[in-house]
């Protein structure tokens, strides 16, 4: 029996299955199995009002609809099949726009609740985070099972997301019942999560879908949301909004730029610290001491920074960094998304 045959049969059976996805690994279970989605949550010590998204392929939406423009096929379907609800004129043609242009891709959708959906994947919320995942392997999941699959991060609750199949079982070892290993995610931060419902759109989580390509689609400003503290035990309106977030084992400090990154590395190294540096190429060869330090090379891109900071993240933990030190990034482009995952991971717990 092939991996994917028998990760799709693990799905129908209730079970949990690691995943990889363009953005990070997910660690999912059948949307509609009450019992199955309880799993994710106990595997990885998440919180019940941490909502889950919903993962969805083309091959079993494609063919609804009429063929008009709006709503999109994919629309009719899912609310067709009881996934999402009643959507407005006015939200239909946004959401169109937004399905044409990103879907397949990074970019999650918050939707009205279907009454398929159990009340355990959404929090008790009234609302459903959908997206439609690019990779290859995901969709050809997704397509075996039949069915839509709950899915956060495939790791512990809180900590550094998985971009490689490594990464899951390092995190949960045992209690995921299989895992699809398709090598590294290509993206490496997650999927942009939008809530398109209200008259002004809100961005919930930067990810790889970036706010200028929303602004440009929909021809329209979109607002940014607000992280939420641990402590509010109150339903989430979507996943990845806690001010805590994608945390490694060291403290990770975020300095305003290279020569207070180079300074507060030789503070700390004087003190006696394990210290690790994450830096893009041109950083690492930029003076000449820096060869000494424990360190890991991001990159020089945007895309190659994103695609590496998880790992590069871990890699220090592994090295017994004590402390990890990076340079802040402009907010643009996909340089929101990985300030906002570092600035998350910055959080100390209480």
């Amino acid at each position: 029996m092939s991996d994917l045959v028998h990760a799709a049969k693990a799905i129908r059976e209730g079970r949990l299955v690691a995943f990889p996805t363009e953005t990070v690994y997910g660690l999912g279970a059948n949307a509609l199995d009450v019992k199955a989605i309880r799993k994710i949550f106990e595997a990885k010590g998440r919180p019940l009002n941490d909502p889950l998204i919903v993962h969805v392929c083309p091959d079993w939406l494609a063919e609804a609809g009429n063929g008009a423009a709006t709503p999109h096929p994919y629309l009719e379907a899912l609310h067709r099949q009881g996934i999402i609800g009643v959507l407005t004129e006015v939200q239909q043609a946004r959401l169109t726009r937004l399905i044409t242009q990103f879907w397949p891709g990074p970019l999650t959708l918050v939707l009205p609740r279907g009454e398929r959906i159990p009340l355990l994947v959404t929090s008790g919320g009234n609302t459903v985070a959908i997206r439609m995942p690019q990779h290859p392997l995901a969709l050809a999941l997704i397509a075996a099972s039949g069915l839509p699959i709950a899915a956060p991060s495939a790791n512990r609750f809180g900590h550094v997301s998985p971009t490689t199949a490594q990464h899951v079982r390092d995190d949960l070892g045992e209690r995921v019942d299989v895992i699809l290993d398709g090598g590294p995610t290509s993206i490496g931060v997650e999927s942009t999560v939008l809530n398109a419902l209200p008259d002004v759109p809100i961005i919930l989580r930067h990810g790889g879908v970036t706010k200028e390509q929303i602004e440009h689609v929909l021809a329209m400003p979109v607002l940014d949301g607000k992280p939420q503290r641990e402590s509010d035990a109150a339903p989430l309106p979507s996943p990845g909004l806690l001010e805590r977030h994608y945390a490694p084992d060291a403290a990770l400090h975020i300095l305003p730029n290279f020569a207070a990154l180079l300074t507060q590395w030789r503070e700390l190294t004087a003190a006696g610290q394990p210290v690790g540096l994450l830096l893009t190429r041109s950083q690492a060869s930029a003076t000449p001491d820096i060869a000494s330090a424990q360190h890991y090379i991001l990159g020089e891109t945007l895309d190659d920074i994103a695609r590496n900071l998880y790992a590069g993240l871990r890699a220090l933990d592994s090295a017994g960094a004590g402390y990890i030190l990076m340079c802040a990034l402009p907010r643009l482009g996909l340089g929101a998304a990985i300030m906002d995952r570092l600035q998350r991971g910055a959080v100390r717990a209480n």
